[in-house]
């Protein structure tokens, strides 16, 4: 090789690491502004968001405070409740046992749990799994003062005469669904539902700073959470949920061990990408039409790009994107603590992912 040539290659590999380098300060630029335009616009007090381009960070931040009044700021280590994504434990821990034989998708959940409603007793798991049921909900999301259920058990005793939509015939998303999940789980396992999550997630990937329970997180980290009313942000609900809700909502999470899961499961860590493949799929009417998940992950598609992750309503959502399969794929986080407008968490991610992944 000539000097020149060598003299070219080197020019070429240099121009090379000055775009790599400018296109990563682009992308904080771009992403910081998308944050404070987010925060201006919907009254966001607080929140941190994360990418992933498969293992390589494109993006970790911070912005805000953890509570309205309050200096403190909010960072990649604050913690934050993550409500329904939550449920992406449970729906881990069944696409295990599936893919181990243990447990099948496609049978009715009563093969498993004894004492559900009689009317419940052909409804398969993948029917609870995707939300087309048809199985009520188990609380008054009108009137949170009314008591839950002591237990499980009594949920099921509660609901034995409520009427059932037709299975399998349209979404309707309950927490509920997930009530059964977590029994299915149990019983096949014959193991509490938290013993679960914590020896087949929690300690398998060392996150450190995932709790569920409120009790045990450390308050000085912990957001105050908010919720819109009226055009204003005011202090979210307190609501007394019973211990067993946990299979649906009530883990707590920093920024970093939310991407630490979500990036876990796309890289085949919890279930093979063979199987994710095949469960990835959006759940499919008599009819035809397609529903909104697959095997319990919230579904959709953006242009070339599949779409899998879970929202905890207007605050939290994550999001794992992937073209023709997991191999090479994206991975969104925002997390908040609430809004004065009630922007849905679907708008954030995709103002932040249109910044940076590609179309």
């Amino acid at each position: 090789m000539t000097k020149f040539s060598v003299f070219a290659l080197l020019c070429l590999f240099s121009v090379c690491a000055v775009r790599a380098q400018t296109s990563a300060v682009d992308i904080q630029a771009a992403v910081d502004a998308q944050l404070r335009a987010n925060e201006q616009k919907h009254g966001i007090p607080g929140q941190a968001v994360l990418v992933l381009h498969n293992s390589d960070i494109l993006y970790r931040s911070a912005t805000g405070t953890a509570a309205i009044g309050d200096s403190t700021p909010v960072t990649p280590k604050t913690v934050f409740p993550v409500y329904s994504v939550s449920k992406l434990f449970a729906i881990t821990l069944v696409m295990q046992l599936q893919e181990e034989g243990k447990l099948d998708m496609s049978a009715p959940a009563s093969r498993y749990v004894d004492d559900l409603p009689q009317s419940w007793r052909t409804i398969r798991i993948d029917q609870f799994l995707n939300h087309v049921s048809g199985v009520p909900e188990y609380f008054d999301s009108n009137d949170f003062s009314r008591p839950f259920p002591p237990s499980l058990a009594a949920v099921f005793a509660t609901l034995k005469d409520v009427p059932v939509s037709a299975p399998g015939e349209r979404t309707r998303y309950t927490n509920t669904n997930n009530l059964v999940i977590a029994a299915v789980l149990e019983s096949v396992t014959r193991t509490p539902y938290r013993t679960l999550v914590r020896q087949r997630i929690i300690e398998k990937l060392d996150l450190q700073e995932t709790w569920l329970k409120l009790a045990d997180v450390p308050k000085a980290r912990l957001v105050k959470s908010y919720r819109a009313k009226e055009g204003k942000i005011v202090p979210d609900l307190s609501i007394a949920w019973p211990d067993y809700s946990i299979a649906h909502g009530g883990a707590y999470m920093t920024l970093d061990d939310a991407g630490k899961f979500m990036s876990a499961v796309a890289q085949g860590r919890l279930v093979s990408k063979a199987e994710l493949k095949r469960l990835w799929q959006p759940y499919q009417f008599a009819n035809g039409d397609l529903g909104f998940f697959a095997a319990g992950w919230d579904y959709g598609k953006s242009g070339r790009w599949h779409q899998v992750g879970h929202d905890g309503g207007t605050k939290v959502r994550v999001r794992i994107l992937f073209d023709k399969n997991p191999d090479d794929h994206y991975i969104v986080i925002y997390l908040t603590n609430g809004n004065k407008d009630g922007v849905w968490s679907s708008t954030l991610v995709d103002s932040v992912q249109r910044l940076i992944v590609p179309e």
